[in-house]
């Protein structure tokens, strides 16, 4: 975008942008509701955290990952077996990141630009994920929505960013694959990138991202690539 200046620091969204659910694909396979409902329970537990945001409260990531497994499961007439909530976080505990992400945290690094996770799920059980591919070290912190007390997309959660990183709102941008994540950082008034993995259009109802790419390495280019001031 034209006349947005380079940012100071980057946070990335964890589940889906730096993450590959496929571990969990094979949990839900395994518990007999088949890969294909990963995105609706996803959807379930982003629509629950969503409603306690909106409404000014919040909830353990657990408890709405285990919540939106029993609706999933409820509406598709398959009863679960003991542990099965478990061993849908277990597998989360489990998932690798996304090949892109590496080259595009050591861009970073090689420009000077720190860089930060800030996950709406728990800060352990992101650096979990996140130490296990070997990541972290490219990583200035681990951030969790917890220590706001509301999940994203409200704005507490970009502002907390945007403190930690020692950086003023606008000199921070969020990159997320999630489209209503863009839309929050960029209402917070942070700088946006949108990872298009999928090649989907992106909502007409949500502020256009600042840059986008089909992968987090061209989202970084193009973020590195804005004018410095």
């Amino acid at each position: 975008m034209t006349g947005t200046p380079r940012p100071r620091a980057v946070a990335f969204d964890v589940n889906e942008t730096l993450t590959d659910l496929a571990p969990v694909a094979r949990a839900f396979t395994r518990l007999g509701l088949g890969p294909d409902s990963v995105p609706w329970w996803f959807a379930v537990l982003l629509r629950d955290g969503m409603a306690l945001a909106a409404a000014g409260g919040a909830a353990r990531f657990a408890d709405l990952a285990r919540g939106a497994l029993a609706e999933v499961a409820g509406v598709a007439g398959h009863s679960l077996p003991d542990g099965a909530g478990d061993e849908v976080l277990d597998a989360l505990r489990r998932v690798p990141v996304h090949p892109d992400v590496m080259p595009a945290l050591e861009r970073l690094h090689d420009a000077g630009v720190p860089a930060y996770a800030l996950t709406n799920g728990s800060a352990p059980l992101a650096r979990d994920v996140l130490d296990a591919a070997g990541v972290t070290p490219w990583l200035t912190d681990v951030l969790s929505v917890d220590a706001t007390g509301h999940w994203k997309p409200r704005p507490e959660p970009y502002h907390y960013a945007a403190d930690q990183a020692g950086v003023p709102p606008g000199a921070l941008a969020l990159v997320a694959v999630h489209p209503w994540d863009v839309h929050g950082a960029y209402s917070a008034g942070l700088v946006t990138g949108w990872v298009d993995r999928g090649g989907r259009p992106y909502p007409a109802v949500f502020a256009r991202p600042t840059v986008q790419a089909a992968d987090i390495t061209g989202v970084v280019d193009g973020l590195l690539d804005l004018s410095a001031v």
